[in-house]
């Protein structure tokens, strides 16, 4: 081949390399553009609301008819365990901000590990009693294994939680009883008092804000919620309880086997310092069982920090 025709041939090839890196450019320029328009389309005027919603997850529960092989996002797929509601959200390393658990009204369910959420976690119900009439019963649970074997559980954990009866249908909460021949092992071996007990038995430990919203409360053993202030202001500047539309609060009999722990049926234990700050408000709230007075409602608090809706007396 003569030098003129390598040479036509390398201004041939350089040409059809030139053409097709501008076509290869073309694309990716289009490619760019089109990424843009989709950056600028998902960070639109609804972003941050979708954000708050991915940080939200609805869960719906049926101890009796759901599946733990169901999604458990809709009242149509529910899950049947407070185990797999833990699973769905994370357990104690959720991402979730607001946590909702939906129960099935008129179920009986005992609270058997802990649901977390980092913002707000609120429990309700959903549906109709399969048996018509039914009150829908929520029971604190025991660990059942580790050192904190026979410790009742603080199975709700969030800086604000929510109760709320919603529907026709009552919700009933009940702390911890202790049943005859419980096994609490570490109150023997490491010679726990009963202020400790309550400090680390409670539903509740350390939960800045939480409301009742028409909830029949029963404290059996244990206090619902317990804070510690230490000696200084604790976790938190200030406490918030708002009992709300109606709450029903009943002080129950000593369980079979609370003589070897403790019998503590109060709404709220200080442990350690008990000068709380402490806002409580109430609605309409119906006492009963043991407790006669507002002011058996607490234990070790100091109300010089307190401000209430209602005399404690």
């Amino acid at each position: 081949m003569s030098l003129e025709s390598q040479v036509a041939a390398l201004v041939s090839a350089a040409s059809n390399l030139t053409s097709q890196v501008a076509g290869k450019m073309s694309g990716i320029d289009q490619r760019m553009e089109s990424a843009e328009r989709q950056f600028d389309e998902f960070t639109g005027q609804d972003f941050p609301q979708r954000v708050s919603d991915a940080r939200k997850i609805n869960v719906y529960l049926d101890p009796a008819e759901g599946n733990d092989n169901n999604s458990g996002t809709t009242s149509a797929s529910p899950v049947r365990s407070w185990q797999r509601v833990r699973d769905i959200t994370g357990g104690s390393a959720t991402i979730y901000g607001r946590v909702v658990v939906f129960i099935r009204a008129g179920a009986a369910l005992t609270l058997d590990t802990v649901i977390s959420a980092l913002e707000t976690l609120e429990i309700t119900q959903f549906g109709t009693p399969v048996v018509p009439g039914t009150t829908t019963r929520l029971y604190q649970g025991f660990n059942t294994s580790g050192s904190s074997q026979g410790r009742p559980l603080s199975p709700l954990r969030a800086p604000y939680v929510l109760l709320d009866q919603r529907g026709d249908t009552d919700l009933e909460i009940h702390t911890a009883e202790f049943p005859s021949g419980h096994h609490w092992p570490e109150i023997a071996e490491n010679n726990r008092n009963a202020d400790w007990m309550c400090y680390a038995g409670s539903m509740f430990s350390n939960t800045s804000r939480y409301k009742l919203r028409n909830v029949k409360l029963h404290l059996h053993d244990m206090p619902f919620s317990t804070i510690y202030m230490s000696g200084s202001l604790g976790d938190f500047a200030k406490y918030e309880v708002v009992l709300g539309a109606g709450c029903q609060i009943t002080g129950e009999a000593p369980g079979a086997g609370s003589g070897q722990y403790t019998h503590k049926p109060k709404l709220i234990h200080v442990y350690a310092n008990p000068k709380v700050p402490l806002d409580i408000v109430a609605s309409d709230l119906t006492l009963g069982g043991s407790l006669t007075s507002t002011a058996d409602l607490f234990d070790n608090l100091n109300t010089e920090n307190v401000r209430s809706s209602f005399a404690i007396q």
